[in-house]
């Protein structure tokens, strides 16, 4: 009996070590399994497994629209064909001729040689197209072929084609932006891409029919821009015409809201397409309104004129003798087209005479002139957000020489790129303020579908309202049959504006037969708060920027006009004197 008991009691012993041995092992076990497939799968070293491998789940980037609604850039999915050997080997044991019957499917569909589709079929896991088309797509999903596998991707599309593509620019075979607003808000736009895990084969292939989703992806968020795409046809359209009319190197419009600093149009000829921007050269898809340095040349005697009258140093009917159209001044002649003699301050602005204008800063002084030149932003970027903005010429007054005072004054000695030149003429239109000039109107979050508002820093006063006043009365003589640009002039509208004519500086010298146009112009009213600058870079033969550029500002101003149904001024006030009576 003793004997026995002890048999149990070493039998009872000898089954506890066996279970806490496999209760052991199998904690083992489980540990080691456990760090295995967070090792493997959950989170594998360099996104790696041995039977899985983490792959990128694509996204569609934001789309891009006016101020109004319409696309100027989207995202349109695409698939790309891919055969898988196993489920195909799988469904021909059901249906022993399945292989060769898939061939004939995929020939007939896409139009591939039966040679080339043997030769696909012989990989594991091919790839037979990609980027299906529509229709293909959409016949195979039909047969509905075992096998088929079927990859989405997306691709960028700008429906426009070459329509504001310098403020547009474009994306890179992986979806980022490379140019233009696709480049500068590319954060906002590109999304994130999800994350998934896909079986691989023997040999490493990956099988995309068997995958895990870890991360799903968030497409970009969608941006509506200031601009309109109606006046951005037809600033494209007038500035082609002169393209071509004068045989320029290039041209340059801008359409801005002088009160808000959105841009309602920008546009450069040469021109080149989004869609398929490889096929232009880099100087085509340059943005030259904001790139492109140039002397401004009279457009820029409004600054020195604010500068003078905010000073009070002169007044509109100061006369000031302009030496019969040449004068010898700090060591060399200043001459103007015309034999000008006495002149008031306000004509003198409004035939655009260089010695006048001179004169007036040298009452000014050379520290005042600084200073208001770096009031009006010269000197520094815009800071619109556009990439590849230069921040221009303007050198501190300790570099200036003793000729500068009769340079600077009348936009020599001075780069500026085309987005500054109408900054500049903007504070005279609003009433003394400087804008912050922009692209982007707002953007919208993905989940609440809310909208966020562009935000920029708060306009900065430079002169007074009196001063602007003053100043706009005079650049509306200049579009009369007196000034510089009747050509500018719209029947019924007070239009406001400057020309310019400067000559290029070639080899360090100012040439005598390579000039810049240009002519920048405003409508003061309520509902149509346009701001104009045309610039045309060596116009052949004619060069006067009255000549070349003011017809081009006409036309823009006044088919803009017709398309916002704003009426003349004279109507409307004849209308208020009928609806009084």
């Amino acid at each position: 009996m003793i004997r026995l008991k002890q048999e149990y009691s070493e039998k009872d012993l000898l089954n506890k070590r066996l279970f806490f041995t496999q209760i052991t092992f199998g904690l083992m076990f489980s540990i080691v399994f456990f760090s295995l497939v967070k090792v493997q799968i959950i989170n594998p070293p360099e996104g790696k497994t041995g039977q899985y491998e983490k792959v990128e789940i694509p996204v569609p980037r934001g789309t891009i629209y006016d101020r109004n609604g319409k696309i100027l850039a989207m995202s349109v999915p695409y698939y790309s064909l891919y055969i898988d050997s196993w489920k195909v080997n799988h469904q021909k044991k059901k249906e022993p001729s399945y292989p060769e019957k898939l061939k004939e499917e995929l020939v007939a569909i896409l139009r591939i040689p039966k040679a080339e589709i043997e030769k696909k079929f012989q990989q594991r896991y091919p790839l037979i197209k990609r980027e299906l088309s529509i229709e293909e797509y959409k016949a195979l999903t039909e047969k509905n072929l075992p096998g088929t596998v079927f990859l989405p991707s997306y691709k960028r599309i700008y429906p426009g084609g070459t329509l504001a593509c310098h403020i547009l620019g474009f994306t890179g075979t992986d979806g980022y932006g490379l140019e233009g607003v696709e480049l500068y808000y590319n954060t906002i736009l590109q999304g994130e891409k999800g994350i998934s895990l896909v079986l691989k084969d023997g040999t490493g292939d990956l099988i995309y029919s068997v995958e895990k989703k870890l991360s799903l992806p968030r497409p970009g968020k969608d941006i509506y821009l200031t601009i309109d795409t109606n006046l951005q046809y037809i600033v494209e359209e007038e500035i082609e015409n002169v393209y071509h009319k004068y045989n320029a190197a290039s041209v340059s419009a801008i359409v801005i809201d002088y009160y808000t600093g959105e841009i309602l149009a920008l546009a450069n000829i040469p021109e080149y397409d989004p869609n398929n921007p490889g096929k232009f050269s880099p100087s085509d898809r340059r943005n030259r309104a904001v790139t492109d340095l140039f002397e401004p040349g009279s457009t820029f005697k409004i600054v020195t004129a604010a500068a003078a009258i905010e000073e009070k140093v002169i007044s509109p009917d100061d006369i000031i003798y302009c030496e019969n159209g040449k004068w010898f001044i700090r060591n060399h002649y200043l001459r103007d087209v015309h034999q000008y003699g006495a002149l008031k301050v306000s004509e003198i602005i409004e035939k655009s005479s260089n010695i006048g204008t001179v004169k007036i800063a040298m009452k000014l002084g050379e520290e005042k002139l600084y200073e208001y030149c770096k009031k009006f932003g010269f000197g520094k970027p815009t800071e619109i957000d556009l990439p590849g903005e230069i921040s221009g010429i303007l050198r501190p007054l300790n570099m200036w020489s003793s000729y500068s005072i009769t340079a600077v004054p009348i936009g020599q000695e001075v780069g500026i790129n085309a987005l500054q030149g109408i900054k500049a003429m903007a504070v005279i239109a609003n009433g003394g303020y400087l804008i912050q000039p922009h692209i982007l109107k707002g953007f919208k979050e993905n989940k609440s579908e809310k909208f966020i508002s562009w935000k920029g820093q708060e306009n900065q006063r430079v002169i007074s309202q009196d001063t602007c006043e003053i100043l706009t009365k005079i650049l509306q003589e200049v579009t009369g049959q007196g000034g510089t640009a009747p050509l500018a002039n719209i029947p019924g509208y007070n239009i406001s504006g400057k020309t310019g004519t400067a000559q290029k500086i070639v080899n360090g010298h100012y040439s005598k037969d390579r000039f810049v146009a240009s002519f920048v112009g405003f409508l003061q009213h309520k509902d149509a708060r346009m701001l104009v600058l045309v610039k045309v870079d060596e116009p052949k033969p004619i060069y006067y920027g009255g000549l070349v550029a003011a017809p081009v500002f006409k036309n823009i101003m006044w088919r803009s006009l017709q398309h916002l149904n704003i009426p003349p001024e004279l109507f409307e006030e004849e209308h208020k004197l009928v609806m009084r009576k």
